[in-house]
């Protein structure tokens, strides 16, 4: 099979991501095209990365497109790159990449630079479009990424800086790490390192608070909130049927502890 994943934050109310599938089958007409996502908050890079290393986990080994760019039109380099794995990660050379890169293992990385490769006539602020795409289904179609342009070293490669979970004697330091559209808190805090107790006692914010650590929302009533260990591991409040990150006034970044 022969598979393009897609990540961006244009949006589905305008044609940008459609276009961006245009090209890729103008080019390679036998491709199998995946929207991840094209929600992504804008510009938010961290997140955007994050969803694609999610989406990575369970894919099949193909041609991975990320295109969240506040740096479209200057001097970033736009990139390739080569897994262990056997797949390619393009986009643009700012971190989106790099923590699906790193779960996959980098092997090459090249600069996209070979007009060839790329839409006749390149505009400044749509690079998805045309240098990105065209080189996803240039690389599906089997064109090495050594043709796409000059080889990087790995350390030459910008990364989203992240600062893991800390803990000392008496609680556990985390963030907020994204809020989804039912207003779950998800956390930066792994669920490994959290004590198995009926309840935990956080703070989120200026707010502390006292919440049941259940396995489903089904163990509290309508509007009651709690913990889990969510889908990737880690530790997020919710509401059930209701909005935590309203309720709780959490934000992107926010701190949280959770006390031992």
């Amino acid at each position: 099979m022969k598979f393009i994943s897609i990540l961006t934050d244009f949006g589905i109310d305008q044609e940008y991501p459609a276009v961006c599938k245009a090209v890729i089958l103008s080019i390679c007409p036998s491709a199998v095209i995946v929207d991840i996502s094209h929600t992504v908050p804008s510009y938010d890079i961290e997140e955007g990365a994050f969803m694609l290393k999610n989406f990575i986990k369970y894919a099949p080994v193909g041609v991975h497109v990320a295109v969240i760019d506040p740096g479209v039109g200057t001097q970033r380099r736009g990139i390739a790159i080569a897994t262990r794995r056997g797949d390619f990660l393009v986009g643009p050379d700012n971190g989106v990449l790099m923590e699906a890169a790193h779960f996959l293992g980098i092997e090459k990385v090249a600069v996209l630079e070979d007009k060839e490769y790329m839409l006749e006539k390149v505009y400044s602020s749509f690079h998805g479009r045309d240098i990105f795409a065209p080189a996803a289904a240039h690389l599906l179609k089997g064109v090495p990424i050594t043709a796409l342009g000059r080889m990087l070293d790995i350390k030459e490669l910008v990364h989203v800086p992240r600062l893991p979970p800390s803990e000392d004697e008496t609680a556990i330091y985390g963030t907020v790490l994204r809020i989804d559209r039912f207003g779950n808190i998800q956390t930066t805090i792994d669920a490994e390192i959290v004590p198995k107790k009926p309840a935990l006692t956080m703070r989120i914010g200026e707010k502390e608070l006292t919440l049941p650590f259940v396995k489903t929302f089904g163990e509290v009533g309508p509007g009651a909130c709690l913990v889990y260990e969510d889908s990737d591991g880690l530790i997020t409040l919710s509401q059930n049927q209701g909005d935590a990150s309203r309720l709780l006034g959490a934000e992107k970044r926010m701190e949280v502890l959770i006390f031992k």
